[in-house]
């Protein structure tokens, strides 16, 4: 039987060592703050506006980080700087096998209070795909709510440009000397759907608008909204996101925000993640004000700058899966990653009045012990240069461990009361993410009754509306499931479908990797036609994954 721990690069945890924890840090004193996002997915929109639809939502609309800031976690408080770190253990069983399950958490928080943060005053241009597509399901319209959002939150020394595109690039409302809420609102109303999708031209020309030497006592940012692919100009995904790079180098950030069930969701979320951004989904009018509030509020202005996190595992203890960001690189004895910035999670606490975005970022690296482990897990350190400054600022800490961690305790270990909720997150994001990669509907119906029957179990116990708000997500993807064919309503056989037994990707936690098939898109198959391409995927993937 193999046997796991987890490390938790949490952005949304506390920065006092634990009692329980066993870590040492060289600053456990200092108050309170708030969480931290690491730019990237900030929604799983996408993945509900499927099942919303009565679809079975593809694996690649389930991304990590998106589904950890739909969650809001408790700091443990006693952070006294702007980033600090500080690590948390859970010692359970996972909840699609049983099997046992260690879990080590990293966190990372701010004594930053979101209540009282303030930003830089803002150089920012809006990048609006008004493409013919944009007609769809009122995609445009959605956009136009938001942006009116906007520009009503804006402060009278913030400046905003306007530009659209179709097949042809326009600058419909230039930075002026002083902003102009008439202007803006007046352009806003004017976009109407028309053309091709320009997608390279639109945004280099937003880029362009800031110029090559951007302000440095302002906040410089692009938003980017577009709801398809690239179908006129330069439509290569590659060239696109160098041509971002280049721009975002001189000092400029990058938000981007999909629309509708067609756009090219790796593109969006890549550009957000190396542009040191968000990428969010708008599936109604009330989620893009949501959006737009809570990027103008928090996510303009970083925290800080060039953030690096390094991890070495302790003798006896390996690396596995990375969960959460693709920005971390992994080794079997070290992991590695490199954060262009961080953001202050504009969620302060649980009340669903604040939206169910800005929980803030969370990574999970997954650890396999050995037979000769140490105490000492693994020690990290943590790196950053506030916004301005060219001095950098570190801090490390180590991680131990003196039980057994292959032994299981009858009920799950956790280091700190905060610990609760990230136990369950991770635990229902895996059972997701294996209902997405299953090819056969009873496979992933299975995989959600097992995850949801624990999640029932744990919520009983340590109540949390996140959690509730879980459970309503499984019931709808079974609900789903159902109506396209599954009959399983135990999850009795869950063991003889492919990957039930080792829930876990050492390939990145997105996908399969490069060698393997990817699952059959089941979005609108009928029952009739859909079960012969289900036993095929299975087939396919039982013979790749062999290939080992």
């Amino acid at each position: 039987m193999r046997s796991y721990l987890l490390v938790f690069l949490l952005a949304a945890a506390g920065c006092g060592a634990d009692s329980a924890g066993g870590a040492s840090s060289p600053d456990d004193t200092g108050g309170g703050g708030g969480n931290v996002s690491f730019g990237g997915s900030q929604d799983i929109g996408a993945f509900r506006a499927a099942l919303d639809r009565g679809e079975l939502p593809p694996a690649n609309t389930l991304d990590a980080n998106g589904f950890f800031n739909e969650h809001f976690n408790q700091t443990p408080g006693g952070c006294a700087n702007t980033l600090c770190l500080t690590p948390g253990l859970s010692v359970g069983r996972d909840w699609l096998t049983g099997r046992h399950q260690a879990t080590l958490q990293i966190a990372v928080n701010t004594n930053v209070d979101p209540s009282t943060y303030q930003r830089l005053p803002l150089n920012l241009v809006v990048v609006v795909d008004h493409s013919g597509s944009m007609s769809a399901d009122g995609r445009l319209e959605k956009v136009k709510v938001g942006l009116h959002t906007l520009v009503d939150n804006l402060k009278p020394e913030d400046r905003l440009a306007l530009i659209s595109f179709d097949d042809v690039v326009t600058t419909d409302a230039p930075f002026t000397a002083e902003l102009d809420r008439p202007l803006l609102h007046a352009a806003i109303n004017r976009l109407v759907p028309r053309g091709a999708t320009n997608l390279y031209g639109g945004l280099e020309a937003g880029f362009k608008q800031l110029g090559e030497y951007p302000k440095n006592e302002r906040q410089n940012r692009v938003i980017f909204l577009s709801d398809g692919l690239a179908t006129a100009g330069n439509t290569s995904r590659p060239a696109i996101m160098e041509m971002a790079k280049g721009w975002i180098a001189k000092g400029i950030g990058l938000t981007s925000i999909g629309v509708g069930r067609d756009f090219d969701i790796e593109l969006m979320r890549g550009l957000a993640e190396n542009g040191a951004g968000n990428y969010y989904f708008l599936e109604d009018g009330a989620a893009s004000s949501e959006v737009f509030t809570e990027e103008l509020d928090f996510f303009m202005s970083p925290l800080a700058l060039d953030i690096k996190i390094e991890a070495i595992a302790g003798k006896g203890w390996t690396f596995d899966e990375v969960v959460g960001s693709r920005l971390f690189t992994s080794q079997p004895t070290k992991g590695s990653m490199s954060i262009p910035a961080v953001f202050l999670a504009s969620r302060a606490s649980q009340n669903p009045t604040e939206g169910r975005r800005g929980g803030g970022s969370m990574i999970f690296v997954h650890l396999e012990p050995t037979g000769d482990a140490t105490s000492k897990v693994a020690s990290l350190t943590i790196s950053y240069r506030p916004p301005g400054s060219t001095e950098r600022i570190s801090e490390s800490v180590t991680l131990d461990y003196a039980a057994d961690p292959l032994e299981t305790p009858a009920d799950p270990y956790l280091s700190g009361a905060e610990m609760a909720e990230r136990y369950a997150m991770y635990n229902i994001f895996l059972g997701l993410r294996q209902a997405t990669k299953s090819y056969d509907v009873n496979c992933a119906a299975q995989a959600l009754i097992a995850t949801r029957a624990n999640a029932v179990a744990w919520n009983n116990r340590h109540e949390d509306p996140d959690t509730a708000a879980d459970l309503e997500l499984m019931d709808q993807y079974l609900e789903n499931l159902r109506d396209h064919g599954a009959t399983a309503e135990t999850p009795a056989t869950l063991s003889s479908c492919p990957q039930a037994e080792d829930p876990y990707y050492p390939e990145g936690g997105y996908g399969y990797g490069d060698d393997t098939a990817e699952p059959v898109m089941m979005c609108s198959s009928s029952k009739g036609t859909a079960g012969w391409l289900v036993m095929l995927g299975a087939v396919l993937l039982t013979i790749r994954r062999r290939r080992r």
